[in-house]
């Protein structure tokens, strides 16, 4: 332990849980599913931005697996669909069912007074389609999301009629604390369609018209004269108010409505690099399944801009347009649009109006989950025919596959002016020295215990460690739980103020663990350590790591390797022939090669570089000066460091001391020239080719924006595959993401790629990238099948090297 303190600058936030909430993407009830997470999410502090995922509880699609992956989910969620539900999805069913159940009762003697009560607490108890996680998909969850989780991915179900606990906060527990003044909050209308109905709580929530009313706060639905259209209007951020409709564009409105109210002193919070989001286009989800409705609910909650356009409200409203024009031709009277065939309308005019009115860069994009590329090109038209604007819409609108999406998140959701919280830490041997002072919700007149909780997000300046399932309480260890603490994709995370609370008094049950910072190795032990394979350097990683530690860091390092001059003056060492005519001497018995001045200006263009060159790798200890001498008894010549020499020197075969003089110069100089050694460490790790492992990785640093850490060189022990140790040339964590490597300078063979092979089949999170770096020609056979590794990338000399 080398007990030296570090610094570290640490910034704390002060955020609401995010959770993605699973939903049986199988079911004929998925929109009542929908509509039922809403509900609870609805009523949990920065529920508006939680998603709804469709899976068969076997696999999830790749598109929400990316948008999973982008979002960072702290807990996972399943809605269970209930026999409630059937009162929304089937209204008849439901009512005949109840009937046939009070039949039942009354014929039994029961008092008609409690039938309700009990057909109430049994519809909601009652399970249907029920949604179960595989073996399989729970340990995918939990190696690629890393939740909080306690061996299970899952940790909360919820109903319709029974919500999210603890860790997540109730808004009517919270509500009378709030310092914003909120007056009556409005509720959506009743809407008996189902596409209409879960498109409009998806803007603005849904609860029921009494749960605010223990908390002292009124709730009414928003009046009959209301126009659903009109408030599908609004939702959807258009400024148009149909002639007959009583809603105003009203800008408190949405902050009045039930999503509104979860985002109490919360705000969206965008990205530095966000800066063209002017440009962002409009992402229009057409299509009629659950995994459409999904796409634009998840997509949504992370970018602005994301619409949902039914299909069958499309085709509705053309075949409509179709016949009014036919009726208009013909002299007759047009008949009124439906409600569904006037959404359609609604939305495509709102569509372009987002992107003002085509008289910017902003453009449509039309896209879906379940509709290919050709007939979204057949159904452009049709949006654009749909809006007041025509066919000078159709332009502004591209058809895009549904992987080319982007899924990159972009936002993220803190407790308003509480996102910046700086600390600075002393470390010693990567553990902190003091508890980390937590902050603490600041926006409310009080801290409702034990009803109020948050979550603090910590990222430490220059370290991002991956998001892996059992990492989180090496860093911040709570009560030696995985379920306080994780790694997220923008920080380390643990829930707050204490998952036992013993007091109403904050001070005495806050949270302020004290901080781990695992080194790189550590970080990797604890990617292996579910599969029982352990890393070690080798002799190689042993010399990379002195290597870049005498030239200063890996940038220093790839800078020196990556221009030809200074490259040149590391592959002089290496020459294994007598070159005198270049100032390289090649000493047979040293088996190395020398360098004297002209060697270095040969390469350097010049001797005041050459010697400016010399001066620094001197300071670094990278190359020594020294002579070549020959013994006058054994007549060995070999070279001797300035710190061998006096006046004399001992041979270092024979052991004779000697005077030196002119005849123990090399090459019948008069005078002695000074003749520079490469350091062993160096030597090895040229020699070793480690310099092109050296230029992948200051590659990767260049791509890197938080954070980045390597390994490079590591032997995996007892790795799964053939034979027991295997070496990895490349492993490094770039911004909190995984990546390894193999490095060749010879031509890369088909079993380069095995080792690889086996590592994606493990039971562990994927590598974001694998890299095969190579100076020589790629074989066809070999891009075609390092192009079924998931994530691999190819890296060429011309990528690596100025030449």
């Amino acid at each position: 332990m080398s007990g030296n303190p570090t610094y570290q600058n640490i910034t704390a936030t002060v955020r609401p849980p995010r959770c993605a909430i699973f939903i049986n993407g199988a079911s004929d009830y998925w929109r009542a599913a929908v509509d039922g997470a809403i509900m609870q999410a609805s009523q949990v502090w920065g529920g508006r931005y939680f998603l709804i995922i469709p899976t068969d509880g076997e696999r999830i699609s790749a598109k929400f697996w990316e948008l999973l992956e982008e979002y960072s989910p702290d807990h996972l969620a399943i809605f269970d669909l209930t026999f409630s539900d059937v009162e929304h999805a089937d209204p008849d069913q439901y009512k005949t069912t109840k009937q046939r159940y009070r039949d039942s009762w009354d014929s039994e003697g029961n008092p008609a007074d409690g039938f309700e009560n009990w057909f109430s607490g049994s519809a909601a108890q009652s399970r249907i389609d029920k949604l179960t996680i595989s073996d399989d998909l729970n340990r995918e969850l939990l190696n690629r999301l890393s939740p909080f989780h306690y061996n299970d991915a899952v940790d909360s179900h919820v109903t319709r009629k029974s919500g999210f606990g603890y860790p997540f906060t109730q808004m009517s527990k919270i509500i009378s604390a709030t310092t914003s003044q909120i007056g009556l909050i409005a509720l959506p209308p009743l809407i008996d369609n189902l596409n209409l109905k879960i498109l409009i709580h998806s803007e603005t929530g849904a609860v029921s018209a009494d749960h605010y009313s223990e908390a002292g706060f009124k709730s009414e639905r928003l009046p009959d004269g209301v126009a659903v259209l009109d408030l599908l209007r609004v939702t959807h951020g258009s400024s148009g108010i149909s002639a007959d409709g009583d809603l105003k564009p009203d800008a408190n409105l949405m902050a009045k409505m039930p999503f509104g109210i979860s985002m109490l002193h919360l705000g969206q919070y965008y990205r530095a690099d966000r800066h063209m989001s002017y440009r962002e286009p409009v992402v229009v989800v057409l299509g009629d399944t659950v995994e459409d409705f999904c796409l634009y609910y998840s997509l949504s909650r992370m970018h602005e801009g994301v619409k949902w356009l039914p299909l069958e409200w499309l085709r509705a409203s053309n075949k409509s347009l179709n016949e009014r024009h036919i009726r208009h031709e013909r002299g007759e009277e047009p008949r009124e649009l439906t409600q569904e065939e006037a959404a359609a309308c609604v939305l495509t005019s709102a569509f372009y109006e987002l992107i003002g009115y085509g008289h910017d860069e902003k453009r449509v994009q039309l896209c879906s989950m379940s509709l290919r590329q050709r007939q979204l090109i057949s159904y452009r038209r049709q949006v654009a025919r749909c809006s007041y604007f025509g066919a000078e819409f159709t332009a502004k609108i591209d058809c895009l596959p549904v992987e080319k999406v982007s899924t990159s998140c972009v936002s993220r959701v803190f407790e308003t002016n509480n996102y910046v919280n700086h600390r600075s830490m002393v470390f010693v041997d990567g553990g902190s020295v003091s508890q980390f002072d937590t902050p603490t919700v600041k926006n409310f007149s009080s801290i409702r215990l034990p009803d109020h909780y948050w979550l603090t997000s910590l990222q430490i300046e220059g370290y991002q460690p991956p998001s892996l399932p059992t990492l989180g309480p090496k860093l911040v260890n709570l009560h030696n739980s995985t379920t306080e603490s994780r790694v997220a994709s923008d920080g380390i995370v643990y829930h707050c103020p204490n998952s036992m609370i013993f007091s109403n008094e904050l001070d005495a049950v806050l949270v302020r663990p004290k901080l781990q910072m695992p080194d790189v190795m550590e970080l990797f032990d604890t990617y292996f350590e579910g599969v029982g394979v352990k890393v070690r350097y080798s002799d190689k990683g042993k010399y990379f790591n002195d290597t870049i530690d005498r030239f200063g860091g890996i940038e220093e390092l790839g800078k020196f390797i990556k221009a030809k001059d200074t490259r040149s003056v590391l592959e002089k060492f290496m020459q294994k022939e007598k070159r005198t005519d270049n100032g390289v001497f090649y000493v047979r018995t040293d088996q190395r090669s020398y360098l004297d001045l002209d060697a270095f200006a040969d390469s350097m263009g010049g001797q005041q570089n050459a010697a400016n060159l010399l001066d620094e790798l001197l300071i670094k200890e990278v190359v020594y000066r020294g002579y070549i001498l020959k013994c006058e008894r054994c007549s060995l010549s070999s070279w001797y460091s300035l710190d061998a020499l006096s006046s004399v020197f001992t041979c270092n075969r024979c052991a004779f001391q000697q005077q030196f003089t002119q005849k123990h110069w090399k090459n019948g100089m008069v005078e002695p020239r000074w003749c520079y050694k490469l350091a062993e460490t160096v030597y090895q790790f040229y020699e070793k080719n480690s310099h092109l492992t050296a230029q992948v990785l200051y590659q990767l640093k260049s791509q890197s924006t938080t954070a980045f850490h390597y390994a490079p060189e590591i032997d995996l022990i007892d790795f799964d595959g053939p034979g027991n140790n295997r070496e990895m040339d490349v492993a490094a964590i770039v911004d909190g993401q995984i990546v390894f490597g193999e490095c060749k300078t010879e031509t890369l063979k088909l079993r380069d790629i095995v080792k690889f092979e086996q590592l994606v089949k493990m039971p562990i999170k994927n590598p974001a990238r694998i890299i095969f770096a190579t100076t020589q020609k790629v074989s066809k056979d070999f891009e075609k099948k390092m192009a079924l590794v998931p994530n691999a990338e190819l890296m060429v000399r011309s990528d690596l090297y100025d030449d």
